[in-house]
């Protein structure tokens, strides 16, 4: 799931199977580096330069890409007259490779409206000012930096992590908050010291921190920038481990870095001169992350456990898949989150589902240190509901979750009496922008996706033909699900015959017990079924020996033997964004919507022995959902 921050920027994915812009047999071109350290500091400037060297070498050449270059430019000043002269020179791309350039390219790129200039990190292309040539690029550097903080968490024996920062900004940040993350993800009991030594390059600063950080109990060590060298050398020599950033930091110390979250701009570079060759000189952003290749992993000489192994597999294409969301910004205190539902933190559906993301967010923020967690549960009563969120947006809350579109009128009466705090409802895209409102989110689910798919398996189970659907009320999310589960059956088996009934409450667990057992009486070896309510449902079909189909969370917990699989609802990145936008300055405006391509909503199996034709049939199911072979309607004819 992409952050809002980019949806207004055209971002190129960098998709390493895909770079189908070639560059054209042409003039040799000139590119020109300015950077703030050397070609050769195993950290920030090393991995542009590695990264057009191998572009270089593609092309065939010097012959066919000349690379200039200006290093250890601390001095702005300095550093805007190296990029003033390249583009006096005639170089086609001149690119200042640091964000503490940008002033000075802004100044220059009026000056030179042929050249194209590129700048980092950063994601402003000064189209907003009338500019056509300038590149922005930036690294999703707290993607890698979480996978880098699982296996810290996992490998640490004192429980003592140590982050070795230089200037809170840029990249830097973004990859210090991504490893606490993934620290905290993996490990919630261990403790993360942070130390910022203001700079970028002072290795002997950088060494200090560190041994402060080693004596404090700290047995594994991060940190980022070119001042690194210092601090490795100091864990090194304490015999613990590293994880580095930006370049591969294993070869200096094969035995001390486990990994490296390692930058591949040659991809950017690809681009860029095939986009200048076309005429485009500028107004692109370029982002590094793990789903398009910008950044991978390379693992020094440590005996890595497989265990430790496999979870930084299963955290990259966790959010390679948007299962899990690093935030880009850490809370500075206490970030407030208050959820008014209308049924229990344990119901096994609706509530349970959004508890369950703010618990995970939570925990990879590092606690309820980070992040509190109030919540309201049992509104049935809109008018009850309304009150308790006024309660706490007087409390000060930073973020009000309305969690049922039954709340939505309340909501929109309350959100202009407090400003400065975000409000969040759903299942609902209205973000109240027409009403002038700027402080609203809004969540929904597709979940006539997860319905197609149980609905698949359902059709292929079903013994007898007849298959029972237990509904609460033909709305929201419950509908979506009850007409994609309607499809899913009619694709495996177009002669199941499927019996739907709502009972009118989304809770009342007696009534959906009596409209399953109705329904089993009728023939129906297989039910599913929508809201909390379904907990009389599910102990009726169990009874009966038949099997179930679960939406919104894991109901196999309780039934393993009776639940085939569950679609479930997995709000947590959403969450995060919404926080990462708040954090931001951004308080709504933005509606999200869950679905299978962006993780949100996962197929999670229960107990049951599936046969392996129907997972084989769930799997292309997924497969053509995501990749676009197979439309699932929201509507069904005559609704």
């Amino acid at each position: 799931m992409k952050n809002s921050r980019y949806l207004a920027l055209l971002v190129v994915v960098l998709l390493l199977a895909l770079i189908g812009t070639s560059v054209q047999a042409q003039a040799p071109i000139r590119v020109a580096l300015v950077m703030p350290s050397s070609i050769t500091d195993i950290s920030w400037s090393q991995s542009i330069y590695e990264g057009l060297v191998r572009v270089q070498q593609e092309l065939g050449g010097a012959s066919a890409l000349e690379i200039a270059y200006t290093e250890g430019m601390f001095d702005v000043t300095a550093a805007s007259q190296a990029l003033r002269d390249y583009a006096e020179q005639g170089f086609d791309i001149v690119v200042a490779h640091g964000a503490q350039y940008g002033t000075s390219l802004f100044e220059l790129a009026g000056d030179y409206p042929e050249t194209s200039f590129a700048w980092g990190t950063a994601t402003d292309t000064g189209a907003d000012r009338g500019f056509n040539n300038i590149f922005a690029y930036e690294a999703a550097a707290q993607e890698g930096g979480y996978v880098n903080g699982v296996m810290a968490g996992l490998l640490t024996e004192s429980n003592v992590i140590g982050i070795v920062g230089p200037v809170p900004a840029g990249d830097a940040i973004l990859y210090i908050n991504g490893f606490q993350q993934g620290v905290y993800a993996a490990n919630p009991d261990a403790q993360v010291l942070l130390a910022y030594t203001g700079s970028f390059g002072d290795t002997a600063a950088a060494a200090e921190v560190a041994q402060t950080q080693i004596s404090a109990g700290a047995d594994v060590l991060t940190g980022t920038a070119q001042q690194v060298v210092g601090a490795i050398d100091a864990i090194q020599a304490a015999g613990g481990l590293w994880f580095g950033t930006q370049a591969d930091q294993s070869p200096n110390w094969p035995d001390t870095v486990v990994a490296s979250q390692v930058y591949d701009w040659a991809p950017m570079f690809r681009d860029m001169i095939a986009q200048r060759q076309n005429g485009v000189l500028g107004g692109i952003v370029y982002r590094l992350t793990l789903e398009n290749g910008g950044q991978f992993f390379a693992y020094g000489n440590f005996e890595l456990p497989a265990e430790v192994r496999a979870a930084a597999d299963q955290a990259i294409a966790d959010i390679e898949a948007g299962v899990v969301y690093p935030l880009a910004f850490m809370p500075s205190e206490i970030f407030r989150v208050a959820v008014v539902m209308p049924s229990a933190i344990t119901d096994l559906a609706w509530s349970q589902a959004i508890y369950t993301g703010l618990t995970n967010i939570q925990r990879q923020l590092g606690g309820t240190d980070a992040l509190e967690i109030a919540y309201t549960e049992g509104m049935f009563d809109v008018t009850a509901a309304a009150g308790a969120m006024r309660d706490y947006a007087e409390q000060g809350y930073d973020l009000v979750i309305a969690h049922g579109t039954q709340y939505g009128t309340s909501l929109f009466e309350l959100a202009p009496d407090y400003p400065e705090t975000s409000f969040a409802w759903g299942t609902a895209t209205d973000t109240g922008a027409d009403l002038g409102l700027t402080n609203v989110f809004a969540y929904e689910a597709a979940a006539q996706e997860g319905g197609y798919v149980n609905g698949v398996m359902a059709g292929l189970l079903t013994q007898s033909g007849t298959i029972g659907v237990v509904g609460p009320v033909p709305a929201g999310d419950a509908l979506l699900y009850i007409n994609g589960f309607q499809q899913g059956v009619a694709a495996s088996n177009a002669s199941a015959n499927v019996v739907i009934a709502y009972t009118g409450s989304f809770g009342d667990t007696a009534l959906a017990a009596e409209t399953a057992q109705t329904q089993i009486s009728a023939g129906a070896d297989v039910l599913t079924g929508s809201a909390q309510q379904v907990v009389g449902a599910i102990d009726a079909i169990q009874a009966a020996g038949g099997y179930w189909f679960g939406t919104q969370s894991d109901q196999s917990v309780n039934w393993p033997e009776t639940v085939v699989a569950s679609q479930v609802f997995n709000w947590a990145p959403t969450i995060g964004q919404m926080i990462d936008n708040i954090l931001s300055g951004t308080l709504g405006g933005e509606a999200y919507t869950i679905t299978l391509a962006n993780g949100g909503l996962r197929i999670i199996y229960g107990g049951v022995d599936v046969p392996a034709d129907v997972v084989a049939a769930a799997d292309a199911a997924i497969a053509g959902i995501i990749d676009g072979s197979i439309t699932v309607a929201r509507e069904l004819p005559g609704q």
